[in-house]
Order: C-alpha cells, then sequence, then structure tokens
C-alpha cells in the first residue's frame, strides 16, 4: 500500500479558516448588541410567489481566460440578464397558469416554460431550454521540454438545447392518460481525451530526419484533439394508467429516435519539422448513426392487504440502427516523397438490430409493523446482430507517386451477433423491532449466459490501381466464437440508530463481487477462437459510515468515513481445455473522510465549517514493468492517484431586520502530479490548488425589492499543465429581485 500523502501547503486551509473565524468573532459583539436592542426577533426575508431576478456578472480575470470558463461555467467576459422568472397566477376556480423563465446573456442559458393546471381535466406544459457548456482546447504539457500544446481556438463551447410539451388528462375517477414529447440537440466542440502525436520537443533532427532517439519516444501522444458534435434525440411517450380495485396498471410506449453525426479534429505533429512526419490537419472518425428504437412496457402493482403486495412488469423494445461516415488520415509515403490522405475507413456503412424482452416481479410481504421482506426475480432475453464494412486504401509499397494507379483498395467487411439470458434474483429484509434502531440487509445476483459470434475486419475485395479485383473469404483467424459466463453479486448489511436526538449513526458494510468469462467453443476448430479461455473480475469491500452530533443547542458535527478496497484480476489460456491462472492486474483502495461542523450561536449569527479528504488509488504495473524475461525497466506508467483535500467556511450575520452578511470561502489541493515519469511514458495524474474567498451582502429595500451583491476573488494553478492554464481575479456579482 502506498502512504497516504498529504497536500504540502495545508497551512493555507488553517489560515483561511482562521481568518473566516476571527471576522466573525470581531463581529459577534456588534451583532449581539444588535440583537439585545430589538424587541422582537430579527424579521425574514419574504419569500415571493411572483418575482423578477436581474442580474449580472463581472470577472477580471488575469490568466487562462479558457480554463477560467471551464471551471466556472460562464465566460471570462462576463454575463448579465434575467436570471430567473416566476409567475403564478389562478385564472378560474379550478385553473392556475406557471410561467417560468430567464435570460443570461454570456453564458447562454435561457428559459421559457408556459403550464395550464386544471383540478378536474389535467395539465399542459410546453417549454424550450438552452445552456451552454464551457471547454478547453489544450493537449498536454511535455515537462522535459517545458512545451505545453494548444489547440488553435482554445475556447470551446457545447450548446444543449431542449423542446417539450406534455399533456396529462386526469379526470376525476377517470384513467390517466400522458403524451409527451421531447426534442433534445446537442451541438458544437469540445476537447477530448483523445490526445494525437507531437514529434519529442527533446528529439535531435537534423536535415529533416531524426538523429538517435529521444526519450520517452519520438511521438508522444499530447496534442489535443477537438470533438465535432452534431447530435439530435427525440423522445415520444404515450402512458395510460387505471386503477381497478386494488390493482394499478400502467400501459406505455416509448419512441426514441437519435440522429448524431460526430467526429474528430486534430493537427497530426504540430509544428514538425521532421520530413517524415509533417505537420498535417486530420479529420478523423467522422460518424454518422441513426436509430430508432421502439419500446413497450407494462406495469401491475396489486395491494392484496397490509402485509402482501404483488408487483410485475413486462417490457419488449425493438432496435434498429444505421452508420455510416469515414476516417481519413494523412499518411507520409518516404518513396513517393509526399503526404496522401489513406482512407483508413472510408464509406462506412452499417446496419444493427437489437431484440430484448424483459420481465419482473417482485413482492413485498409484511408480517408485523417490525418486518418487511421483499423478493423479486428479473428476466430479459436480448438478441444484437450487426455487419457493416468500409474502404480502406493505401500506397504500393514501390510507389513513387501518389496516383490511382498506385492505390491499393479493399472492401473491409465485418459480422457480429450476440444473445443474452440474464436473470437476477433479489432479496432484501428489514427489521425495525428495537427502539430507535433500524436493521436491513440485501442481496441480488446477476447472472449472465452470452453467446458470441463475430468475424474481425477482412479483405473481401482487394483492388490494386487499375487491376482486376481480387475477392477473398474470411480467414479462419478472423472468426471468433465464445461463450459467455457473467456473475455480478452484490450485498450489503446495514443499521440506522438514533440515540437520545443528540446522536444519530448511520452504518453500512457491502461487498461486490463480480466474474465474467468468455470460453472459446473448442466445436468450431480452426477459428480465431479454438479452446481459448479469458476471464477477469473484480471483488470490492466497503462501509458507509455517517454520525451526526448535537451536544448542545445550536450545536453540531457531521462525520462522515467511506472505506473501500479490493482487487481486480485477469486469466487467459490459449490451450483447449485450459483453465489459466489468475493474475492480479490491480489493487484499489479508497478512503473518502469528510467533516461538517455548524454553530449558531445567537439567532444572528451562524458558522459553518466543511473539510473533505479523499485518498484514492489503482495500482497496476507499479513499480516495475516485465518487458522480457531478462530485462526490467522504470516504468512508463504510475498508479491511478485521485488523492485530494477539500475545505470550506462560511460566517453568516443578520446585520439588522433587513441586511444579512455572508463571508465564505473554499480551497482545493491535489498533489498526484509526478512529472518524472515522462522519461518513461505519459504524466498523468492532477496537482492544482484552487481558492477562493467571497463576500456577499443581501438587502432588503422594501416589502416587494429585495437587493444582492457578492465580491470575491478566485485563483488557480495547475502543475499538470506547467501553469500555462493558471488564472486568478477578483469576481463581482449583482442582482435585483422584484416581486409582481
Amino acid at each position: 500500500m502506498e502512504p497516504l500523502t498529504m497536500p504540502t501547503n495545508h497551512l493555507n486551509l488553517r489560515r483561511g479558516a482562521a481568518l473566516v473565524c476571527a471576522i466573525g468573532a470581531l463581529a459577534l459583539p456588534a451583532v449581539r448588541a444588535l440583537a439585545d436592542d430589538a424587541s422582537t426577533e430579527a424579521d425574514a426575508f419574504p419569500t415571493y410567489e411572483s418575482y423578477i431576478k436581474v442580474s449580472g456578472q463581472a470577472p477580471s480575470i488575469t490568466g487562462d481566460a479558457a480554463a477560467f470558463a471551464t471551471r466556472t461555467g460562464a465566460p471570462a467576459t462576463g454575463s448579465a440578464g434575467i436570471e430567473d422568472l416566476y409567475y403564478t397566477k389562478d385564472v378560474s376556480d379550478n385553473s392556475t397558469v406557471t410561467i417560468d423563465g430567464h435570460a443570461l446573456g454570456g453564458t447562454d442559458d435561457y428559459l421559457a416554460s408556459f403550464k395550464l393546471d386544471n383540478d378536474k381535466l389535467g395539465t399542459f406544459d410546453t417549454g424550450y431550454s438552452r445552456f451552454r457548456t464551457f471547454y478547453d482546447g489544450i493537449g498536454g504539457f511535455f515537462p522535459l521540454a517545458d512545451q505545453f500544446e494548444r489547440w488553435s481556438t482554445e475556447d470551446l463551447h457545447v450548446d444543449r438545447s431542449s423542446f417539450w410539451v406534455n399533456l396529462k388528462l386526469a379526470m376525476p375517477d377517470k384513467p390517466v392518460l400522458t403524451i409527451s414529447f421531447r426534442d433534445d440537440i446537442r451541438d458544437g466542440m469540445k476537447d477530448s481525451s483523445e490526445w494525437s502525436p507531437i514529434v519529442n520537443p527533446n528529439a535531435v533532427i537534423v536535415g529533416g530526419k531524426l538523429v538517435g532517439t529521444a526519450a520517452p519516444s519520438n511521438t508522444p501522444y499530447i496534442a489535443p484533439t477537438v470533438m465535432n458534435i452534431d447530435e439530435h434525440h427525440d423522445t415520444l411517450n404515450v402512458e395510460l394508467t387505471a386503477n381497478a380495485g386494488n390493482t394499478t396498471e400502467t400501459l406505455k410506449g416509448t419512441l426514441n429516435t437519435i440522429d448524431n453525426i460526430d467526429g474528430h479534429s486534430y493537427v497530426k505533429y504540430p509544428n514538425s519539422t521532421v520530413t517524415a512526419d509533417p505537420h498535417v490537419t486530420v479529420q478523423d472518425d467522422l460518424e454518422s448513426r441513426r436509430t430508432t428504437n421502439i419500446r413497450v412496457t407494462n406495469l401491475t402493482e396489486t395491494k392484496f392487504n397490509d402485509q402482501l403486495a404483488f408487483d410485475t412488469g413486462l417490457s419488449y423494445s425493438q432496435l434498429a440502427s444505421a452508420n455510416g461516415g469515414e476516417w481519413i488520415t494523412p499518411t507520409y509515403s518516404s518513396t513517393a516523397n509526399a503526404v496522401y490522405n489513406a482512407d483508413t475507413a472510408a464509406a462506412i456503412f452499417g446496419g444493427s438490430h437489437v431484440y430484448d424482452y424483459t420481465a419482473n416481479a417482485s413482492l413485498d410481504y409484511t408480517p408485523t409493523a417490525d418486518w418487511l421482506a421483499s423478493v423479486a426475480y428479473r428476466q430479459e432475453y436480448d438478441v444484437n446482430s450487426s455487419a457493416g464494412g468500409f474502404l480502406n486504401t493505401s500506397l504500393t509499397s514501390t510507389a513513387k507517386t501518389i496516383s490511382a494507379a498506385n492505390t491499393i483498395t479493399k472492401d473491409e467487411l465485418t459480422y457480429s451477433h450476440f444473445d443474452e439470458h440474464i436473470g437476477t434474483p433479489e432479496v432484501s429484509l428489514q427489521y425495525r423491532g428495537i427502539q430507535n434502531l433500524d436493521l436491513y440487509a440485501s442481496f441480488d445476483d446477476r447472472v449472465n449466459k452470452a453467446g458470441q459470434h463475430w468475424i474481425n475486419p477482412y479483405a473481401a475485395i482487394t483492388t490494386t490501381g487499375l487491376g482486376a479485383p481480387v475477392l477473398a473469404g474470411a480467414p479462419s483467424s478472423s472468426v471468433f466464437f465464445q461463450d459467455g459466463n457473467q456473475d455480478n453479486e452484490n450485498i450489503k448489511f446495514g443499521a440506522n440508530w438514533n440515540a437520545l436526538g443528540t446522536l444519530t449513526i448511520r452504518a453500512e458494510v457491502y461487498r461486490k463481487d463480480d466474474e465474467n468469462k468468455y470460453i472459446g467453443s473448442d466445436a468450431i476448430v480452426g477459428t480465431g477462437s479454438y479452446g481459448t479461455f479469458f476471464a477477469n473480475d473484480y471483488t470490492f469491500t466497503g462501509a458507509k459510515i455517517s454520525v451526526i452530533l448535537k451536544p448542545l443547542p445550536g450545536v453540531s458535527f457531521s462525520t462522515r468515513y467511506q472505506p473501500e478496497s479490493g482487487m481486480m484480476a485477469v486469466t487467459a489460456n490459449a490451450t483447449a481445455g485450459g483453465n489459466g491462472n489468475e493474475v492480479t492486474s490491480g489493487r484499489v483502495r479508497t478512503q473518502m473522510i469528510s467533516e461538517t461542523a455548524n454553530w449558531t450561536p445567537t439567532r444572528n449569527i451562524y458558522l459553518q465549517g466543511n473539510v473533505n479528504l479523499v485518498y484514492s488509488y489503482i495500482q497496476t504495473a507499479y513499480p516495475v514493468v516485465v518487458v522480457s524475461t531478462t530485462t526490467n525497466i522504470p516504468t512508463p506508467i504510475q498508479n491511478a492517484n485521485n488523492n485530494y483535500i477539500a475545505g470550506s467556511g462560511i460566517c453568516g450575520f443578520v446585520v439588522d431586520k433587513k441586511t444579512d452578511l455572508q463571508l465564505k470561502f473554499t480551497w482545493t489541493q491535489a498533489n498526484d502530479y509526478n512529472p518524472q515519469i515522462a522519461l518513461g511514458g505519459q504524466a498523468y495524474g492532477s496537482g492544482f490548488t484552487e481558492q477562493s474567498e467571497t463576500a456577499g451582502l443581501k438587502h432588503l429595500f422594501n416589502n416587494r425589492l429585495q437587493g444582492e451583491l457578492r465580491v470575491g476573488y478566485l485563483r488557480r494553478t495547475d502543475a499538470t499543465t506547467g501553469g500555462f492554464t493558471n488564472y486568478r481575479g477578483p469576481l463581482a456579482y449583482a442582482s435585483i429581485t422584484y416581486s409582481l
């Protein structure tokens, strides 16, 4: 187990907390004096039934504006507009109209909705919403050369919009009919986790050629890639619910359609001066997908008496999809001394059909007021068949020019078929017979018996230049038959104890045990899966513990602790009938600790402090990797660390009957970044510090008008990008709320 590493500058957290508490202590005598002078309790801010709130936010950021927008969800140029508009009115004795909306420029956040409620008929509502998510078009940082890679346009964003209309007919003592339609759109550009190659900045280049080798390699993969998104999703639902005695039955039909066109863009070998690795722009992984899914569901709920209830469900789903697109990768030919567009996968075509049948039943039994038992079973069967292909092009090995005569075209075909039989029993038990104590336990086991058959892409037709096509069938090494046996078990025990009203303890222990086996069919001689065996599994054991303590009036402590540990393993054997030997592939250890303290010394002041500590890692190949039977090298990968600490503090004051003051700070830090790994691979892991201090004032001008002002200072430093995405600066926010 690796040692728990704490942030080196955790004194910042102490200093921030001390500052907030000191301010609260200085203000305390004045607040108490105000409270003593007041003959009645301080007035609360009114809650408006209908209102409009206008606000604006104005940052003044120094540093990376795109990183600020990504972290805060708002552009560095600021935003302003109608933050909230809510209006409700009774238009008759039985009908109410509600209008809700907002419009914020800068963040492109809009909402307009209309709802009509009628007690005797039902409801109708329709609306449109849109909001923007900001992304930073950056790649990676190469610490050995202090080089940072950016996309040419670093400020990226994706807009998400929705239009909906719902109609619900709910007349007294009649079946309830609901019809709804929703159209969702996602459009824009965002950064992708798929990085593209660059030439090692430390490589020695003479005359456009690499000289020798450079660590870690001549082509680190840290250049940014951008995902181009154009996605549409429509959903139509029709639902009918009826009651007959003690039984409620719901019949629901859903139609889903998806029309997506997504792709990646990146610059391969940016700023390269190497002849063999030229600077080229790539439009890669352009894919279209059109999907239609029909689903019919029937649910029946029957309550026989106070002790016994029985529920059943049946569903049928049918999905059909069609795919298209192309993958084009510019490639350098040394013999032709030129770059040409190699169609890694052009003219992609394909389609798939999925049929799914599901049935489930559950029985709830309450023999006494202290016991509750539930038994359920779910059975699912689905079939997935797909087929498709694409064109692959390359140059002949002796090509001196880029021409059709020197091009090799291959028609690559593929096919797959999967079927699954999934059974899931579930059992849960709860006991409440001990005063102030609840005990519970549950177990479920998902067992999947699956069969798989697929053919890896193979060249069915090969054409060289203007020559005659050459036909070929699928080679046996591309044909696979495999049986799958997946077993996923979950079990947990827990208790909730409320002691004397001042102490509440909740505790739960759990275990997750998953095993996935895939066995090649011995009956199909000569195929690529003949006799092979492969399995992967993991086992996690953990606990969730929370304690709420209220030792004094106005004082409370909330403590949460969640440890988890486990192991992942793989097993493989290419010999017919062999079971293989299990090899540990990873060890997982996580501990999450958090503490929240609340103190209200008087009715006019409150204080809150929070601390969260997370220690989480996955140990894989660390500290060495065996690359041959005789040689070990320093690992090119490191453990997946996700250790961080976060803290926050709030002081709130009632200055007078019409004014509230709040002081707040936040602080988060992670020290998981190890740039030394760059000598043998990518230096993954987070290393950052993020802080903010805010002061807010809220004032009631009169019974219909109130205002709010907040000023703060933000700062973020990021070691994983070499400091190139750091930012800092003040931020101001102001709003006016008026009762309509």
